[in-house]
């Protein structure tokens, strides 16, 4: 360690992923590296590989993207409770800004899920001991909505500005030599924090410093009908991924989450709608975001800022209408009446996960203080006595998580009937058709890179990995009967 406890730190991280769904698919590698507040680096960069469970098989493209095959990390890493441990004692350091690219929707959920899968606690890494979290994607898309002269800005196919990590570092000549490998993803961020910092100092402070809920808050005024740029790839690249917003109210069950209306869309049609439908009718998250309402996660660092940031000139650039901004905000005084009564139509029911794969439900609610006293208990406790021990949980998908915990990272340790039970799940994920359609999908991609000797080399590993796993929970199956 090269630096003093008590300093102000950013954690630059990312990770390699066996595929792109942030509970179900697993991670591959893992990177960091630490910097103070002038981005010096100030501690030996870290990365590590994740085996991936028996009841689960990589995704092939992923494997094509980033060039880890599942034996590469059998080899080289360990298993996902220790991978997970590992991750934790770095993020969980006081003081501590964990940034990334795009970090808020996908690293930060491969985190959150990891850590709810292995009995660590999901978000106090991010908040607690005055740890907050940053995402540079974010920050980049600001830079081009109220400083495009910032950087210079890729185009892809169909002629949009690229957000692509590969892509802004190549149009910058910033160094990537292997993108999509952590590390150098990790390295590639932090150059391009520390142009953004050089060059638009007042809009990185600016946005660093209301990062955290409770400054982003002060920004925002519901009772005088205060507009606000919202910055966000929810608006699509066509629309610059902004829009002017006005924020309505807080959600009663969540007050993390800010309800605002789209002031560039048709408010009329809103009106209608509500004069039309009554607080018995349900009505999906489709149906209410077609109609210009919006949802603000304000623990995400969502980038909000005031309209006089940008002149008139920005406002021709992003054909923002500010007469129907106008227009919208005057109709919306004139029936809130109507508009008090969105959560009560759009937001009825609690968003409880109707799956009954418990890998999927982290989001069902928080574990309460009793569970949380037993989640430490099982982290502390060494994984053969796991067996002996009978849990009182309030929440039962505790004890799902659990014995999957068991199964997936000290199998050793199961009994001849739990590991009868483990086995017979993973034969009932591994059955036929999946096997068939897995191959499929393999066999697939390598016609189509047959002239790609590293490609055809990967999926033929792959395949072997698939054929080497169903095997050998035939044969386990087989033996303990």
């Amino acid at each position: 360690m090269l630096f003093k406890n008590n300093i102000s730190t950013y954690l630059f991280y990312d990770y390699e992923t066996f595929g792109k769904h942030t509970s179900l698919d697993k991670p591959a590698q893992f990177a960091c590296i630490r910097t103070d507040m002038q981005f010096n680096i100030v501690d030996d960069p870290q990365y590590f590989y994740c085996i991936p469970p028996d009841d689960y098989l990589p995704d092939p493209n992923s494997v094509l993207i980033t060039h880890i095959t599942p034996q590469y990390t059998h080899k080289n890493g360990t298993n996902e409770y220790n991978f997970s441990k590992k991750v934790h004692d770095i993020l969980i350091y006081p003081n501590t800004c964990i940034v990334g690219y795009n970090n808020i929707q996908f690293d930060d959920e491969i985190t959150r899920n990891i850590f709810y899968r292995n009995f660590f606690d999901s978000y106090e890494w991010s908040w607690k001991n005055g740890n907050s979290r940053w995402d540079l994607l974010n920050i980049l898309r600001a830079c081009y909505v109220f400083r495009p002269n910032s950087i210079k800005w890729p185009k892809n196919k169909l002629g949009f500005t690229s957000f692509k990590l590969s892509d802004i570092t190549k149009e910058n000549n910033i160094l990537h030599k292997n993108a999509h490998d952590a590390v150098s993803d990790v390295y590639a961020t932090i150059e391009i924090a520390k142009i953004i910092q050089k060059k638009e100092p007042k809009l990185f402070n600016f946005f660093f410093n209301i990062r955290k809920k409770n400054e982003l808050q002060k920004l925002i005024n519901i009772k005088k009908f205060t507009p606000m740029i919202y910055i966000s790839s929810y608006f699509t690249a066509m629309r610059h991924n902004a829009s002017i917003v006005l924020p309505i109210m807080y959600l009663k069950k969540n007050n993390n989450v800010l309800i605002a209306i789209d002031l560039l869309k048709d408010f009329e049609i809103l009106i209608n709608l509500f004069k039309r439908i009554s607080l018995n009718d349900n009505l999906s998250i489709k149906d209410f975001s077609n109609f210009g309402i919006v949802l603000l996660h304000l623990n995400r660092c969502p980038i909000l800022a005031p309209m006089t940031v940008i002149n008139k000139d920005d406002y021709n650039r992003l054909n923002f209408n500010l007469s129907l901004c106008k227009k919208n905000i005057n109709l919306i005084k004139k029936n809130y009446f109507l508009i008090i009564h969105i959560e009560n139509i759009f937001f009825k029911e609690p968003d409880i996960n109707q799956s009954s794969n418990v890998d999927l439900k982290i989001y069902d609610s928080f574990f309460n203080l009793h569970d949380k006293k037993i989640i430490k208990s099982i982290r502390n406790t060494l994984p053969i006595l796991l067996k002996n021990t009978n849990y009182s949980f309030y929440d039962m998908r505790l004890k799902t998580l659990l014995f999957r915990y068991r199964a997936r990272n000290f199998f050793y340790t199961l009994d001849k009937n739990e590991k009868k039970i483990w086995l017979k799940y993973c034969m009932e994920i591994f059955n036929p058709i999946f096997f068939k359609k897995y191959n499929n999908q393999i066999l697939i991609l390598l016609k189509k890179n047959n002239n790609d000797f590293k490609k055809v080399i990967l999926l033929k590993k792959l395949l072997n990995y698939a054929f080497q796993k169903n095997k050998n929970i035939l044969i386990n199956s087989i033996n303990l009967n």
